[in-house]
């Protein structure tokens, strides 16, 4: 881990800026001197919302600055706000009885953040299992309860294996989260959740981030086993005749930093160039991490290394300013690891003449392509046929490119792709360290990024002079399709994580995918699959995965003003 202090390494990218209007060329130690910057402890991550992102944000203005980069944020400044939602607290009118006696919120229970804030008093609950009904109906734990009205109470994870004891049985793979045990029960009338954890199993609960959730209309509860202890209930066969309480939980609003800065050609053309400069803090639900010592998440892979690329460019680039004819948009973006947030307001919301972009080049893990055996790889080659036409004719020697089609994907590039804009993601794969404390700047292979941004910087030449206009197309491969690969079939949309809706917003469309041939368009919102009611992303999720190939599927959505049926069919 780095601790460097903050305001020397501040003075010396401010010393090597200065000689901007010199020739500048990207070297391994300026590289190196960005990342002991933006990875350094001092910024605790560069979670978004937090201190460090904007210890990091201001560390990045300071060299567009020195750059000699115009501001093109908000207001004539280098800082575009996005705000959204950081988290879900315990209002002070949380309070829950069970069985008479008080529980303690964050000792012996805790509100979920798909719970509605609302008081209750439940006379009955039903012990409906694990909660689980298999596609067959083979299972059924709703078999013989009636509980439209009533609260019920449901075991976390799955059944065990009959021939193995030790294991949950694969049956209910797609059965035994949350978010699907909740819809169940919503579908049977429930009118509140208490969830428990079965005694051979772990009580600690990860939670859900609250930034795509959006609450259900009943209160939904975690009765940890120390609250149960506590009640006199056996783990195994909890005994719950009645509940009364209130729910109150308080949605945090908060708000991310994209940083832009501009380079003026002799034209308004624009070339964009974009990484995201925020990583996730001290871990949470994004960790990879399973240690008990709470250590900093530095990320100087990811996205310390784009980054450190993105401040090497603008510098290149503004010392040989008076040869542009294209100008040049360098944007560092906050909440990609909450889902592209800081991109995703970034296309609703232009700082410069959308009709005027040309491509958009995004880099995001750059940071290891010596220790990667596949070499680098470059996606979305696809989204326009001028791209393929100058790979065709470079000598890349010894280097090892794998090229992708795709445009889409989970990295920045994803949301000017769905605003049809030509764009290009390099990226020297994944690895151990990945969302890990031990992703730090010793591991870093800095060579690797200035050879990353020397490709860049021909790409970036070429197109300047390149003329004529360049053609959008939309891949057709199995990358476009938002999902998890586990899924039987895929709707062929990339969902939109931006929008605060009820529902799903849909922000890009696969050519000849279901949702296509549905006549799915972007800018749709999903309220219902079947009989489905989709509230959020984890609800699309959860409803996709009952689906096989050759099933239908009737979807209800808005449309402006306008609530369509379209039946898409996966096949």
């Amino acid at each position: 881990m780095r601790r460097l202090p903050l305001i020397r390494l501040l003075a010396a990218a401010m010393v090597a800026s200065s000689t901007a209007q010199a020739a500048y060329d990207i070297t391994a130690d300026s590289v190196y001197n960005h990342i002991a910057v933006l990875a350094a402890d001092s910024l605790e991550g560069r979670e978004v919302g937090e201190p460090g992102e904007w210890k990091a944000a201001r560390y990045i203005i300071s060299v567009f600055r020195q750059a000699g980069l115009d501001p093109k944020g908000d207001s004539g400044t280098y800082l575009q706000a996005f705000e959204f939602t950081k988290r879900v607290d315990f209002g002070p009118a949380n309070r829950l009885s069970v069985n008479g006696q008080p529980l303690e919120i964050g000792v012996d229970y805790q509100p979920l953040p798909h719970s509605a804030s609302a008081e209750f008093d439940f006379d009955s609950i039903a012990n409906v299992g694990y909660g689980i009904i298999t596609d067959d109906s083979s299972h059924n734990d709703y078999s013989g309860h009636d509980v439209s009205g009533h609260a019920v109470l449901i075991k976390r994870y799955a059944p065990r294996s009959p021939n193995d004891s030790t294991a949950q049985d694969t049956i209910y793979d797609r059965h035994m989260d949350l978010v699907s045990k909740m819809t169940t029960a919503l579908e049977h009338g429930a009118s509140g959740v208490f969830f428990c954890t079965p005694e051979s199993e772990d009580d600690s609960m990860q939670v859900i981030p609250a930034t795509h959730v959006t609450p259900k209309d009943i209160p939904i509860i975690f009765l940890r086993r120390a609250g149960l202890q506590k009640l006199g209930l056996d783990p195994a066969d909890p005994r719950i005749m009645n509940a009364a309480g209130t729910t109150d939980l308080i949605r945090v609003r908060d708000t991310g930093y994209n940083v832009v800065g501009y380079l003026p050609g002799a034209t308004d053309t624009v070339q964009i160039v974009g990484a995201h400069y925020d990583h996730i803090g001290w871990g949470g639900a994004a960790s990879r991490y399973r240690g008990e010592e709470h250590r900093i998440h530095n990320g100087a892979d990811d996205n310390g290394s784009g980054s450190a690329a993105l401040l090497e460019l603008a510098r290149y680039f503004s010392s040989r300013r008076d040869n542009l004819r294209s100008s040049i948009l360098f944007i560092a973006f906050s909440g990609e690891e909450a889902g592209t947030l800081g991109s995703g307001h970034y296309v609703r919301n232009w700082t410069v003449d959308r009709s005027k972009a040309r491509l958009m080049i995004n880099m995001d893990m750059i940071g290891r392509l010596a220790r990667q055996e596949r070499g680098l790889a470059i996606l979305g080659t696809g989204t326009c046929p001028e791209f393929k036409d100058y790979f065709d004719g470079q000598d890349l020697g010894s280097l090892k490119v794998a090229f992708k089609e795709s445009g889409s994907g989970p990295s920045d590039h994803a949301a000017f792709y769905n605003d049809s804009i030509p764009c290009l993601f390099f990226f020297t794969g994944a690895h151990a360290d990945y969302h890990t404390p031990e992703d730090d700047i010793e591991k870093i292979d800095t060579d690797g990024i200035v050879t990353v941004a020397n490709l860049i910087v021909g790409i970036l030449e070429h197109f300047d002079t390149f003329e004529g206009p360049l053609t959008f197309h939309r891949t057709r491969d199995r990358g476009a399709s938002a999902g998890p690969s586990h899924l039987a079939v895929t709707l062929g949309i990339m969902p939109d994580f931006v929008s605060e809706v009820q529902g799903l917003g849909v922000d890009g469309v696969s050519p000849d995918k279901p949702a296509d041939r549905a006549g799915i368009l972007k800018g749709d919102i999903i309220i219902k699959m079947d009989e489905r009611a989709i509230g959020d992303i984890y609800d699309y999720m959860n409803a996709l995965q009952r689906y096989r190939k050759g099933d239908a599927c009737r979807i209800q959505l808005v449309r402006g003003t306008d609530t369509l049926t379209v039946t898409v069919e996966f096949n």
